[in-house]
């Protein structure tokens, strides 16, 4: 046992909330307090701790110290892992004893849910899954200890595992009735005047970018950033644009015909999808076991 701490639950929560809310209005709310409350509280903690953990300025703006920025981050890591310990303990009433937080990395896109969710129910009764959103930085999120499994393409950075799931295929994907549709493959100069979509304002080595269209001497005529990958499937639907994505992650607006899928290249480019979980997972965790049946849910269903 460490040293006492000199703040309690409550001043932490405070803290969270102003840092991650900004004003003292706003936390209130979240916490179901009154502004003079908090202030108090806040008050309390700057004076048991000796440090000031916020500049006041205007419009009742508070801006966290350097102090205040530790603080607030020690007090989420930790509070999240309390919600997290009471998610299992609650979950434990009804017999499921773990709860495994998924995501994917890069493409919002979860039509593979469902029937994986319907399988888990059977084979892993004790787990309990959870979606989680990602992002473009699975690695990170990991490390983080935001979600336990991500599935993922390519070769994300960071201290992970990576177990290997499918093959799949970079795809220029269009409208229906689009120019280039009906083409056995696209080469980089056949998108100079497009108007090009993409999910990240910096190109990951490895994908299309660095393996098609930089190897031309040709660019697209203009390149949009859309953060997420199924408002550019809306936009490439209307017309608005193409993009070059994961067939897999499309597949349900392929098959539907809402977008048409287009190799590009003669050879293609094919684009492995891993299951990403922290390297220091143990071979028989509820994670790595999820991981393992998702492993093959997803090899048989991409097939």
């Amino acid at each position: 046992m460490g040293m006492p701490l000199q703040l309690d639950l409550r001043h932490y929560e405070t803290i969270v909330a102003i840092v991650e809310l900004g004003t003292m209005t706003e936390a209130a709310k979240a916490l179901y307090s009154t502004q003079s409350t908090l202030s108090h509280r806040l008050a309390e903690a700057e004076r048991r701790l000796g440090v000031r953990l916020f500049d006041r300025g205007r419009h009742r703006r508070l801006t966290p110290t350097r102090a205040g920025i530790a603080t607030h981050q020690a007090a989420a890591r930790a509070l999240d892992e309390l919600g997290r310990n009471e998610q299992v303990l609650l979950a434990e009433r009804s017999n499921v004893t773990s709860v495994v937080r998924i995501g994917v990395g890069s493409y919002d896109c979860f039509h593979w849910y469902p029937s994986f969710l319907g399988a888990a129910s059977r084979h892993l009764p004790d787990v309990e899954l959870e979606l989680v959103v990602v992002g473009d930085a699975p690695g990170d999120v990991l490390a983080s200890g935001d979600t336990d499994l991500v599935i993922a393409p390519g070769a994300p950075a960071g201290s992970i595992e990576l177990i290997p799931a499918f093959e799949d295929e970079l795809v220029l994907v269009t409208a229906p009735d689009h120019r280039l549709v009906g083409r056995e493959f696209i080469e980089p100069i056949d998108l100079v005047d497009e108007t090009y979509l993409t999910y990240n304002f910096n190109p990951t080595p490895g994908f299309e970018y660095d393996r098609f269209i930089r190897t031309g001497d040709d660019y697209p005529r203009v390149v949009s950033v859309v953060p997420q990958t199924s408002a550019i499937t809306e936009l490439v639907a209307a017309g608005a644009g193409v993009s070059i994505l994961s067939r897999w992650a499309l597949d349900p607006a392929i098959a539907t015909g809402r977008l048409a899928a287009t190799r590009c290249g003669p050879d293609g480019l094919a684009l492995a999808w891993s299951l990403l979980t922290r390297a220091t997972e143990s071979a028989d965790s509820p994670t790595r076991r999820v991981a393992d049946h998702l492993a093959d849910h997803l090899a048989t269903s991409a097939t």
